[in-house]
């Protein structure tokens, strides 16, 4: 077939699968790797920008939603004590392969100092 050994051929299929499988894995990583960046700017500036907790909820859902991640408010867990917080988030990448499906889980936790008001 095309002059290619039955070696040279399973090679040739091989290097289309993974490119396949590539194709599936780089944009959910790559996409987690940005939002994770995002949700560790958002909360370690959270003071300086003067916002709440409903504030960088909103944000994170805004910046999921460009993302092409599916992340709902209540899936953000802001846990506060004092004038600092902790922030946890578990959200899920399917990947389908067509034989395979997997759902990839990506789990982010950061903390930092949140702006409210004294009598808040």
């Amino acid at each position: 077939m095309f002059g290619l050994s039955g070696r040279q051929i399973f090679f040739l299929l091989l290097l289309v699968a993974l490119l396949f499988a590539a194709t599936q894995y780089v944009p959910a990583y790559f996409a987690a790797f940005q939002f994770n960046d995002y949700i560790r700017q958002e909360v370690k500036y959270a003071v300086t920008a003067r916002k709440t907790t409903e504030n960088i909820r909103a944000g994170i859902v805004q910046k999921a939603k460009e993302l092409g991640i599916t992340v709902q408010p209540k899936d953000i867990k802001i846990t506060r004590r004092g004038p600092s917080f902790t922030l946890d988030l578990e959200y899920h990448w399917p990947v389908d392969l067509r034989i395979y499906k997997q759902d990839l889980v990506f789990h982010t936790s950061e903390s930092g100092e949140i702006f409210e008001n004294a009598y808040n």
